[in-house]
């Protein structure tokens, strides 16, 4: 086995033009100097995704920090660099030819030594006859701990003018609108009456003076202590939200964990049915070589392969634009769906009380939600 370590040799596209080398992860960064077309044994120290996001094919581009012959490092970007070498704790493989670096796909850097309790490869499915309702509640309890928590916040600072509820319906998207209506067509409290007489017809509007209306935003946090709402709300995610992506994206994969279910429902909430799809669950059955949407299980990998592939790449393209916007509140989501995997969790049974740590200080039920 080659103890070799690894090695990057600078490709241009095309012809010899010099190569750049920056001072971080991404073009926004600024140019160190260049270097020739061919340029070799520089030594890999890191690897990190692009720091704004920026992506070829689908996939985050990845930026390997090298070793330079005047004694400093910097970055250059995948598709310029060959590697060879080891370069398993970068995430790649033992390279024995020299090996373009975008033509490889970027796992988990994995520990050389070997694991001495290793996991199952195929996660176990739920085997309780409620499995589905389980799984559906506990991923939404996940999923709300990030987009806001409670049936009753409120937000009105962003491009939805106003944002409502556990899953943030918004006026300007309609989604507001939409849960609205539902209530209102079974509510019958005072606080609902006024809703409906003096809210209902700008809700339906679009009305974006009503993100500084004091009274809508009281009325609306009152309504979230009736048990219609909350029913609404719940209703609104499921019809909404967990069956259509259930059935565009889960079901036809033969996706039946708890929580290969929940972390698609989770992309679906954050990224939207599309870019759960297109960003994340076919790039990873790309990168695993097997056909979009094909059934896990007789396409000849498992569902813990495809989950985890997934998991890996929306890590490495919320880290990117969480790096890019300084919005650290990404990390933690992707920190958390590679933490349950690399559990094995596949059943979403938490802890001794059935809870898990979705962030810190904030613990939510999952075997009995």
């Amino acid at each position: 086995m080659s103890t070799q370590p690894c090695l990057a040799t600078a490709r241009a596209i095309s012809g010899s033009t010099p190569i750049n080398v920056r001072s971080g992860p991404g073009i926004q960064n600024a140019l160190v100097m260049t270097v020739a077309s061919g340029t070799a044994a520089m030594r890999v120290l890191d690897v990190q995704p692009d720091e704004r996001g920026d992506m070829s094919n689908g996939f985050i581009f990845q930026w390997f920090k090298v070793t330079l012959a005047n004694g400093g490092s910097g970055w250059i970007r995948e598709d310029l660099v060959e590697i060879v070498g080891d370069c398993t704790p970068f995430g790649y493989s033992r390279l024995s030819t020299p090996t373009r670096a975008n033509t490889l796909f970027r796992s988990t850097p994995v520990d050389p030594s070997p694991d001495p309790d290793p996991k199952p490869i195929d996660p176990i499915p739920d085997p309780t006859p409620d499995a589905e309702a389980r799984a559906r509640k506990a991923a939404f309890n996940i999923t709300a701990a990030f987009e806001g928590g409670g049936y009753a916040t409120y937000q009105n600072y962003d491009s939805g003018i106003v944002s409502f509820g556990r899953y943030q319906s918004t006026l300007a998207s309609g989604s507001l609108n939409t849960l609205l209506t539902a209530y209102l067509a079974k509510a019958t409290s005072a606080d609902a009456d006024q809703l409906r007489r003096n809210y209902a017809a700008r809700v339906r509007a679009k009305d974006a003076t009503l993100r500084n209306d004091a009274t809508f935003r009281a009325l609306l946090i009152a309504s979230a202590a009736d048990p219609v709402m909350r029913a609404a709300q719940d209703e609104q995610a499921t019809n909404g939200y967990w069956t259509p992506i259930m059935n565009d994206s889960a079901i036809p994969r033969g996706v039946v964990t708890a929580l290969g279910q929940a972390f698609i429902f989770d992309m679906a909430i954050n990224h939207g049915r599309t870019g759960a799809e297109r960003t994340y669950l076919r790039p990873a059955e790309l990168a695993l070589g097997v056909a979009e949407r094909s059934r896990v299980g007789t396409n000849g990998i498992t569902e813990a392969q495809l989950i985890t592939r997934a998991v890996q790449l929306r890590r490495d393209r919320l880290y990117a634009i969480a790096a890019a916007r300084n919005l650290g509140g990404l990390r933690v989501r992707a920190d958390f769906w590679v933490n349950v995997v690399n559990t094995g969790d596949w059943s979403l049974q938490g802890d001794a009380n059935g809870l898990i740590e979705v962030k810190r200080g904030v613990r939510v039920q999952v075997r009995n939600p």
